[in-house]
């Protein structure tokens, strides 16, 4: 089983996959072979259609758990192994389409000054007003600020893809007022952990995130990743193009930027209702 997982990671890393992905792929693999009873040389679509039936009904795994494994054995029996593979496809889970939960700006606003210190305060600021991932945040260097151009470098995003964000005044001053209450100086990270070497971590980010939602006074599931799904819908009720907030939210596709039409409140609000228009109605 080890020559089989460490020639999944040797090719994982050869061809460029981050980190968390290749630690992911290589246990998923491990999970698979950990379980089979048949030689290697024996899987087929059916052993593959099992297993996944089990994960499913069995062991109720989440949409997104489900295609990982998926992608992980896709890769493993397509790439890595070099003999030649029967097996041409392995069918993914129809993900369930659920809208995310949006915060109106009165909350967003009761949020930040539910925060405790000007640290996060300008985590909390920084997430809303540039729609970056939590795990984006956390790789945030002084460097990636660009006040010259006014403008934030969100470097090595998901998929691997740099791209760039404005910097508002307003978030330029709180995190100059950050910087200045900070007893010890960031050096290399914008929000370091508790040891300024070390970059902040997502499930830190997490924590504060529910505790200050709490504070607040605010019974919804709010997580750091609501503040992007904000951002993008206020950028789309404000009147900004779906294609420019696709380009700030790194979205590849069109489609994924697509689901923000339908909880932005001013495309609803402006809709003509064909009830209230009936010609000679009692409405």
């Amino acid at each position: 089983m080890q020559n089989e997982l460490e020639a999944m990671r040797k090719a994982l890393v050869i061809r460029g996959y981050a980190v968390k992905t290749i630690i992911t792929y290589v246990s998923v693999l491990k999970r698979f072979l950990d379980q089979l009873v048949i030689p290697l040389e024996s899987v087929n679509s059916e052993v593959l259609q099992n297993w996944q039936y089990h994960l499913v009904h069995d062991l109720n795994i989440s949409w997104t758990l489900f295609n990982q494994m998926v992608c992980a054995l896709r890769f493993y029996f397509q790439t890595v192994r070099a003999s030649p593979w029967p097996i041409k496809h392995i069918p993914f889970q129809r993900k369930k389409r659920k809208l995310p939960t949006i915060l109106s700006r009165d909350e967003i606003r009761r949020i930040l000054e539910a925060a405790l210190n000007p640290k996060h305060y300008a985590i909390l600021a920084t997430l809303y007003s540039t729609g970056i991932r939590v795990s984006e945040l956390c790789h945030l260097q002084i460097t990636h600020i660009d006040s010259a151009n006014m403008l934030l470098h969100v470097h090595l995003g998901k998929g691997a893809k740099d791209r760039q964000v404005q910097l508002s005044q307003g978030l330029l001053g709180i995190l100059r007022n950050y910087y200045r209450s900070c007893l010890v100086k960031p050096q290399t990270w914008l929000f370091p952990s508790t040891k300024p070497d070390i970059k902040l971590d997502t499930s830190t980010v997490q924590r504060m995130v529910t505790a200050v939602t709490k504070r607040a006074g605010i019974n919804k599931q709010v997580s750091p990743h609501t503040f992007r799904h904000c951002f993008a819908t206020h950028l789309l009720e404000d009147g900004t193009d779906l294609r420019t907030i696709q380009a700030l939210l790194g979205h590849s596709n069109i489609l994924t930027t697509e689901i923000y039409l339908h909880v932005a409140t001013h495309h609803l609000q402006t809709v003509r209702n064909p009830l209230d228009h009936l010609p000679g109605g009692r409405v």
